[in-house]
């Protein structure tokens, strides 16, 4: 589907106010990704949330996740940009906040205290709100629309908490035989390194966790790496670029670098392959395919040394 087609498609979709609704829920979930029996309780009839659902998966807006038969549902990068205000401010007045320039601290306490529950056995309260506020800080020097961030900055605080607390919860030791989670880094995590995880995600499911970060985030995927991606059908695999920070890397067990030099904290423990693969933003759509006929050949190399237990 071209860009425009895509576009239409979203806003057809959008249509419906419904839908607005929805994904204000979506977007304020602290889980990152809710499924439908999970909104049932705030939306109500679950068969309708069902189809609401999937029909904002079939044009990008949300990307499915976890089990196929009773998947969870993320936001894309599209539906932050293009419809996350006019979602939030479509929030119903009790459960859920509507978001304005004014209320973002209110939001952001209560993000706390939900992470603060979430992460109850691993964190106390003043680590949770220090990652809160910092990944509100990391994310609001690069958003150009402030009225989506306390929705981003959740799931992305979220992100980081799970990452930190990987190492508590888990007895495999980063580096190890037994490689369980990727991380792909590139400088704007709008390319290079989302073609990997895509492809790495569609071929491990949920057996290997894979992550994505940028030295220097863009806002949104490459339009010309999102056309390929949805060529390939690996477009819902691929997720919001999101900046690169320390508890990500030390949760990783190997990590693969693309064009982002020194950016990429070296920890002890960890593995770390550097593929030198070209940039494909603002590549004409067969330089994109070459690039990403590369980078999918690395994966499967990859994935190939993993299977085998190599460290």
């Amino acid at each position: 589907m071209t860009d425009l087609r895509l576009l239409a498609a979203q806003a057809a979709a959008m249509a419906h106010p419904d839908r607005l609704r929805l994904l204000a829920l979506v977007l304020t979930d602290p889980s990152s990704q809710p499924t439908a029996a999970h909104l049932a309780g705030s939306f109500g009839n679950r068969v309708a949330i069902v189809r609401h659902l999937e029909a904002m998966a079939d044009v990008w807006l949300l990307a499915r996740v976890g089990d196929p038969r009773t998947p969870g549902y993320r936001p894309t990068a599209d539906a932050i940009v293009r419809f996350g205000g006019a979602a939030i401010g479509s929030a119903p007045d009790g459960d859920r906040p509507v978001v304005d320039a004014g209320n973002h601290k209110q939001l952001m306490d209560r993000v706390v205290d939900e992470l603060t529950d979430r992460f109850s056995e691993t964190f106390g309260r003043e680590t949770v709100e220090r990652f809160v506020r910092e990944s509100y800080g990391l994310l609001a020097d690069r958003a150009s629309v402030q009225r989506y961030l306390p929705a981003l900055t959740a799931r992305f605080a979220t992100d980081r908490l799970t990452a930190l607390a990987a190492p508590f919860n888990s007895a495999d030791t980063p580096g190890s035989k037994a490689i369980s989670d990727i991380l792909f880094v590139c400088v704007h995590n709008s390319g290079r390194s989302q073609i990997a995880a895509a492809a790495l995600r569609s071929l491990v499911g949920n057996r290997v966790r894979v992550r994505t970060a940028g030295s220097t985030p863009a806002g949104m995927l490459d339009p010309g790496v999102r056309a390929e991606l949805a060529r390939r059908g690996l477009d819902r695999l691929a997720e919001i670029p999101r900046p690169l920070t320390e508890e990500v890397v030390r949760a990783s067990g190997l990590v693969v670098t693309m064009g982002c030099g020194d950016a990429c904290p070296v920890l002890p423990g960890r593995r770390y392959v550097d593929w030198p693969v070209e940039d494909p933003a603002g590549r004409s759509s067969d330089e994109v395919r070459r690039i990403a006929d590369e980078i999918i050949d690395r994966v499967h190399v990859l994935l190939a040394e993993i299977d085998a237990g190599l460290d």
